[in-house]
């Protein structure tokens, strides 16, 4: 049975077919979001398998034979067939499972691609109403445009990422791994629906592009804007233009941030609240056009900075929330982990591995009202579906016996991994409403 046939209909995507590419984390991580909305996503890897199983114990994450955390981060609620597409008979395989498909999903380079007539070129002229999406780390056109592309390298160094977030004359700062490639996914799988959207109108297929270096510059757009105004980046925190956008210690050595961006309206009654009535009234540094023309930020900072270490955090926290100020505690992971606000919302959901026992992993962040929340299905081995389609395909047992001698295709012999639909904790709880994945109509 494969993953799709278990999900039986869930979400608005189901009876969508997506054929799957891709390796590493941000184009699996695109296609993870359709398949929690319930295309069928049917991953084909090459023999050896996606690079990205081999990469847990990189981040401190272990694995087994059957069990892989940090793949199913980028990959639940998929179908997992391995195919060698440098044989022709692999390569009949993969067109044949195309030509059932609705959307192929790569993050191939354009020369691979072409070498193996995967190119978006080639597959419109014999599949027309196929969806043909291609992850890239930069664009189609520049120096760039055959570079491998991580997003550490492509987002994160030159999106100007890295370098803008620390402290002004820190060292450069290292981003939690794929801090990128996750919200490119979304944008990948944005282009994705509009897509196929546009084809319920046109009947035609589509090619979608994106790139990691072009979602980064999208998210430094404020930055990259003010640097051509002499704004430039990193800044200190001793010196931001808006003393109420700044991050402020607290008598327990908590750091909070402050987020308050209309400061000229709001000058007097954060003074107040912050025991710093006397400024109220200081035209020097009431307004922003003031504090500029004055050259007195770094002083209200300070007063500030004196005012939050009065008091411990816990205490700022009830005064700021009382009085509808927007803030909040920085969080470590350690924190996010056991965050009633991630877990309530179904942000945060927790997995049970045999061998590792419950584990908290991130959901897609987009839900329907129709659906609730999707359930989970973690990822599989190489190979483990290769069978179920080569049988829907209408392949023999003799003929997948004789395609897995020559090599053409894998097979998984290993024992049998539990397909557990992991749910929400709204599904699951004793007074929650029952939540049933509706069938196809």
């Amino acid at each position: 049975m494969t993953v799709t046939d278990r999900l039986d209909g869930f979400g608005p995507l189901a009876g969508v077919t997506i054929v799957e590419l891709c390796e590493w984390v941000a184009a699996p991580a695109a296609a993870r979001i359709l398949a929690e909305m319930g295309a069928e996503v049917i991953k084909v890897e090459p023999p050896h398998g996606d690079a990205q199983r081999t990469q847990g114990p990189g981040f401190g994450i272990d694995r087994t034979a059957t069990e892989d955390p940090t793949l199913d981060l980028n990959n639940t609620n998929k179908n997992w067939v391995a195919l060698n597409l440098k044989r022709p008979e692999g390569m009949t395989v993969m067109k044949q499972l195309l030509a059932r498909a609705d959307v192929f999903m790569t993050s191939l380079r354009s020369q691979a691609l072409e070498r193996l007539g995967l190119d978006q070129e080639a597959l419109a002229k014999e599949f027309p109403r196929l969806i043909w999406a291609q992850n890239r780390g930069y664009g189609e056109w520049g120096p760039n445009r055959d570079a491998p592309g991580f997003d550490a390298v492509a987002w994160a160094a030159r999106g100007g990422v890295a370098a803008s977030f620390p402290e002004a004359g820190r060292e450069p700062a290292i981003p939690p791994q794929a801090f990128g490639d996750y919200n490119h996914a979304v944008v990948m799988a944005a282009g994705i629906l509009a897509a196929l959207f546009n084809r319920t109108r046109t009947g035609k297929g589509e090619k979608v592009v994106g790139n990691l270096y072009h979602t980064a510059l999208w998210g430094g757009s404020i930055g990259i804007l003010a640097t051509q105004s002499g704004a430039t980046y990193p800044k200190s925190r001793t010196q931001v233009p808006n003393p109420f956008n700044n991050t402020y210690q607290t008598a327990d050595g908590k750091w909070l941030l402050l987020c308050q961006p209309q400061y000229d309206k709001y000058f007097g009654a954060m003074m107040r609240i912050l025991g710093l009535d006397e400024y109220a009234g200081d035209e020097s540094v009431n307004s922003l056009p003031a504090l500029k023309a004055s050259g007195k930020a770094p002083h209200v900072i300070g007063l500030l900075e004196g005012a939050f270490r009065t008091r411990p955090m816990e205490e700022w926290t009830t005064l700021l929330t009382e009085q509808d100020v927007p803030h909040q505690a920085l969080f470590h992971y350690e924190d996010v982990i056991v965050d009633e606000e991630a877990h309530a919302n179904d942000a945060l959901r927790t997995v049970e591995y045999q061998a590792y026992g419950p584990r908290s992993i991130a959901t897609s962040p987009i839900r329907f009202g129709s659906y609730g929340d999707p359930p989970l299905l973690l990822s599989k081995p190489t190979g483990y579906h290769t069978v179920d389609y080569l049988e829907k395909l209408g392949y023999t047992t003799e003929q997948i016996a004789d395609l897995e001698a020559s090599g053409a295709v894998l097979v998984w012999h290993g024992e049998a991994v539990p397909d557990t639909l992991f749910r929400s904790r709204r599904q699951v709880v004793p007074d929650a409403p029952p939540k049933r994945i509706p069938h196809r109509t």
